[in-house]
């Protein structure tokens, strides 16, 4: 099975100065233009690309290729250029280039238009004040325009790039992709930040978690992420090999179904919430390291996040009470409870790209039927079969794993999911406050209000349940020893960096 996944490339183990790392996810074509789809995630964590602002390993806000910025009024940002960055063409990034690359994936008529990116950043104007110095202007007043310019498909690249090279200002240079196999980088000597350590990067595309498992474990990989966890404790007792695992943005939870069916009932949606245990969850499917049980929908690494929330506990007794003043009851003594006559059965789905949501699945059904309440599981390849089942109301919990803040910023998943016209509003969920509260929060600039504002939102969250939390997500990743300066970023989206070694 190993050699069929690598025989294309030929690669078995990596030289002094380059590492092979496994991760299940890479382009499906071999020029990944940041501008389109998820590409811009790809080249970002490949080093090749980098945006304007960062997010540093504490999920703030940070300037990159940016050395400064200042709010002109409410639509106007200017914003200056960090000087001697050059493309890996060898070209300048001044102003006038990064225009070009911010245009092309706002410009409706661009052959790279990009509609997520152009609605995201919601760009009137761009102008070139100087060389080094740009002013944006939105066309309304956006409070999280900065933290929108760390989107990886905003990634900034040269004029010169063209359908066979992309020449970004990142510590490597794009070699060759293999769709679906590989990416290859290999290092930029002219990188603005320093002289990168290692000559050459192998991205090693394994989606299967078994097989990066076993490829890492014959030493085909120095590097695994996205290791399965319940391996994790086994490996790590190997020599001259740890386990790297840190929190991230990434949450474990239900869509739930509120506009219709059983689920629409708040007290069934409450009883759900005291009828999981999620620390079994975590200790049998994340084996104790890949996750931790939450409280809010964003979790603790991110400032954004409410602490004063804290987990629903696992409470048997109060979810029964709650099922009885739903009017829930076992009429006919078969270990299935009835509301209005009918059996209390739920739709639970959930999609296989994600190793821990069908065990996670398994588990909550297991304890849902301990209440008396029965469940139909469904897993598919994908989720969007999911979503579109559930707007239709024929799934009552729909298991996902998301990024909630890949732009640091609490707004977009927020907008994107929970106000009356979201585009995954999947659960027909309807508050004005928060509606309000929303709209509010992109349009106030001081921090300290906004983080009220967000606040208040995760408490209607959480009180409401039109989402069910069980988890936060730790990524965690497999090293050898001699792999120096591996860190796994919180937001996912940086990987290779300048000081990434061997030795």
């Amino acid at each position: 099975m190993l050699t069929t996944v690598y025989a294309a490339s030929g690669v078995f183990a990596s030289g002094p100065d380059e590492l092979i790392i496994g991760k299940p996810f890479g382009p499906s074509v071999s020029l990944p233009d940041p501008a389109k789809g998820h590409n811009g995630w790809y080249t970002n964590e490949a080093g090749v690309t980098e945006t304007l602002f960062v997010l540093d390993f504490n999920m703030n806000l940070s300037p990159w290729l940016t050395e400064s910025f200042k709010s002109i009024s409410p639509l106007a940002w200017e914003i200056k250029l960090k000087k001697g960055i050059r493309f890996h063409d060898n070209t300048p990034m001044n102003a006038s280039a990064v225009r070009w690359s911010i245009n092309r994936i706002i410009d409706e008529k661009s052959k790279v238009f990009n509609k997520r990116i152009h609605e995201l950043l919601d760009i009137k104007t761009i102008t070139v004040k100087d060389d080094y110095t740009l002013v944006f202007e939105t066309h309304k007043p956006n409070a999280v325009f900065l933290y929108d310019l760390t989107s990886p498909g905003t990634g900034i690249i040269g004029p010169g790039s063209n359908r066979e090279k992309i020449f970004g200002t990142g510590p490597f240079v794009l070699e060759r992709v293999v769709p679906k196999e590989q990416m290859i980088v290999c290092r930029f000597d002219k990188y603005w930040g320093g002289r990168p350590k290692l000559a050459k990067v192998h991205l090693k595309i394994v989606r299967n978690p078994t097989t990066r498992m076993l490829a890492f474990e014959a030493g085909q990989l120095d590097v695994a992420t996205n290791f399965p966890e319940n391996d994790a404790k086994r490996i790590a007792s190997r020599e001259g090999v740890r386990i790297i695992h840190i929190p991230t943005n990434r949450l474990c939870f239900f869509f739930v179904r509120v506009a219709d069916g059983p689920l629409a009932n708040p007290c069934v949606r409450k009883a759900i919430n005291y009828a999981i245990n999620r620390q079994e969850i975590v200790d049998a499917v994340l084996a104790g390291v890949g996750g931790e049980v939450g409280a809010s929908v964003f979790p603790k690494i991110l400032p954004w996040s409410n602490r004063n929330l804290k987990p629903y506990l696992y409470d048997p007794a109060r979810a029964s009470k709650l099922l009885a003043e739903a009017g829930a009851k076992d009429s006919n003594q078969d270990g299935i409870l009835e509301i209005g006559g009918q059996p209390l059965l739920l739709n639970l789905w959930t999609y296989e790209e994600r190793a821990s949501l069908k065990p996670a699945m398994e588990l909550v059904q297991a304890q849902l039927r301990e209440m008396g309440i029965a469940t139909k599981l469904k897993v598919t390849r994908k989720g969007s079969p999911i979503n579109q089942a559930m707007r239709k109301g024929e799934v009552h919990l729909n298991l996902q794993m998301w990024n909630v803040a890949p732009q640091g910023d609490p707004d977009y998943f927020i907008s994107n999911v929970f106000t009356g016209t979201a585009r995954s509003n999947l659960m027909g969920y309807h508050n004005p406050e928060l509606d309000a509260l929303a709209a509010k929060g992109k349009v106030t600039f001081d921090q300290k209000e906004r983080k009220k504002i967000y606040d208040r939102i995760q408490e209607i969250i959480f009180d409401e349940s039109p989402v069910i939390v069980l988890f936060h997500k730790s990524m965690v990743s497999a090293v050898y020893d001699y792999v120096e300066n591996y860190r796994i970023h919180p937001s996912e989206k940086y990987l290779l960096t300048r000081s990434l070694s061997r030795n």
